[in-house]
């Protein structure tokens, strides 16, 4: 159920092979739908709908309510002109719920609504299986024994929509969807009598580029920072370019030559064989790539067969690239021998390379833009938390994406997008302000690296920083092993911020 709004970067930006720019290429049904209109709401309504639960997480049974609240979003002269809905889970029976952490969870896109993150990792009901097996069972490895949660569908997305005659596009960039996911938090905040408990802001893939932008937005406004920000399958900028692009990315690409045996693994872990990648393209890689056309051509032979040894594609086509490989030259030549193709969202799949008509990025044998997991979403809210929808769970939204507002205050392009500095701004305004950084080895759309390059040409507190590291793709919970991974190290981190508030 990979969603495509998982992506770091948008759609229209993505790059395209040569040999698959064929403008007749089909798009898969499921982006077609993706791009259907929005279905707007009649009128500004402010429903706030309260059941009650039980879940097991630990061996322990934890009540709890859920509590689905609609909140009017305003427009510039103040008027509503959409309607945001979050889905929280409060603990019931704590000793001091004022001061209890709470996570509020978003995903990225832009476009996306909050379900992967909801429905299959952190919340205390999950999807798993596929197809006609797909069902809901308890989520022993949600967070709610340690925190409550707060699920949240920016405007446009699940079932936050715009309201008829309305214009709510200021919510589809940069800074006025940051402004947005804030009034809502602010909001819950207020509205459930927890202004005094610690927060934490949880975003994945361009959801990190949200919860970064949200805190200078903060900043800017005079609200209180978070205690807390988790980041997975960081999208922050800052690794794009000549060298940087090809640094940044290749441990990955080493990782996933590790993992489809393309190398000889010499009996080293993933971790290793990626550590070794990583000192290769922080040292010689890096200085070979500076140097360009002056590299005398002995060094440039014995740096391309360097790589093909850590990354599997043969030396002779590495230097013919002059050293540079693009994530499709990859993909497409890593096992071309046998005819098949990597995945870029989940490198680990393959697929025939004959068979993928598809126009890129929609041929990624690993993305399936989360088809089939709407009507049982719908299911879960209509059924379970008592939640009436107007109209069908919106998980993707790609008219968002392809016509978001990149805004001039944050650089105005995808491609000149700089969150890290300020969250660096904010962690030095806040000194307890803690930060989780997840990624995974073979996700090749936001490589682990390049979240982490980014954090540290920031300066980003190192004595303050969490790294997590997965056998997984972009996203990680979609290997149950790597989500018991991850929520233990979250459990962790929450209690760590929580000591700290």
């Amino acid at each position: 159920m990979r969603l495509l709004a998982l992506f770091g970067l948008p759609l229209a930006l993505l790059p395209l092979p040569a040999q698959a720019q064929d403008g007749e290429a089909p798009m898969s049904p499921a982006f077609l739908r993706a791009m259907e209109p929005m279905v707007e709401r009649d009128t500004a309504t402010s429903r706030i709908v309260t059941t009650r639960h039980s879940v097991r997480i630990g061996g322990k049974p934890i009540p709890y309510q859920a509590i689905v609240s609609e909140l009017p979003m305003p427009g510039p002269d103040g008027a509503p002109v959409a309607v945001g809905v979050s889905y929280a889970y409060v603990a019931q029976g704590q000793r001091d719920p004022a001061r209890r952490p709470i996570l509020f969870v978003f995903n990225g896109g832009p476009g996306a609504s909050s379900s992967p993150l909801h429905m299959q990792a952190l919340g205390p009901r999950r999807l798993v299986g596929k197809g006609d097996a797909l069902r809901l069972e308890d989520n022993r490895f949600s967070l709610l024994d340690v925190a409550d949660l707060v699920f949240i569908d920016p405007v446009g997305t699940g079932a936050s929509m715009p309201i008829k005659g309305k214009d709510a596009s200021g919510y589809w960039g940069v800074g006025g969807d940051a402004r947005g996911v804030s009034l809502m938090i602010d909001a819950w905040v207020r509205a459930n009598g927890r202004i005094g408990s610690p927060r934490i802001l949880v975003g994945e893939s361009y959801g990190t580029a949200r919860a970064v932008a949200i805190l200078n937005e903060d900043a800017k406004a005079g609200k209180p920072l978070p205690d807390g920000v988790v980041l997975l399958s960081l999208s922050l900028g800052d690794s794009d370019g000549p060298v940087l692009s090809e640094v940044t990315t290749f441990p990955t690409y080493a990782a996933v030559a590790w993992y489809h045996q393309a190398i000889d693994r010499k009996g080293r872990s993933v971790a290793q064989h990626y550590a070794e990648a990583l000192a290769f393209a922080q040292t010689d890689y890096a200085s070979a790539l500076m140097r360009g056309p002056s590299l005398p051509a002995a060094e440039r032979r014995r740096i391309a067969g360097r790589m093909a040894e850590l990354i599997g594609i043969p030396a002779a086509t590495i230097e013919a690239e002059n050293l540079r490989l693009g994530k499709y030259d990859f993909m497409l030549g890593l096992l071309g021998g046998k005819g098949l193709r990597t995945g870029q969202l989940d490198a680990r799949a393959t697929r025939a390379i004959a068979d993928s008509r598809l126009r890129p990025p929609f041929d990624d044998p690993s993305m399936s833009l989360g088809s089939g997991s709407s009507a049982a979403i719908e299911a879960y809210l209509r059924d379970e938390l008592g939640y009436a929808l107007p109209s069908a769970y919106r998980s993707l939204n790609l008219g968002i994406n392809f016509k978001w507002n990149w805004d001039k205050d944050y650089g105005g392009s995808y491609r000149a997008m700089s969150f890290a500095p300020y969250l660096k701004t904010a962690m030095d305004a806040k000194a307890t302000m803690k930060l989780f950084a997840g990624g995974a080895y073979y996700d090749i759309t936001t490589p682990l690296y390049a979240g982490q390059f980014a954090l540290e040409q920031a300066g980003i507190p190192a004595e303050r920083t969490t790294y997590g590291r997965y056998t997984a793709g972009h996203s990680v919970f979609e290997d149950e092993g790597e989500l018991a991974k991850l929520s233990e190290e979250l459990h962790k981190f929450v209690r760590d911020v929580s000591v700290s508030h």
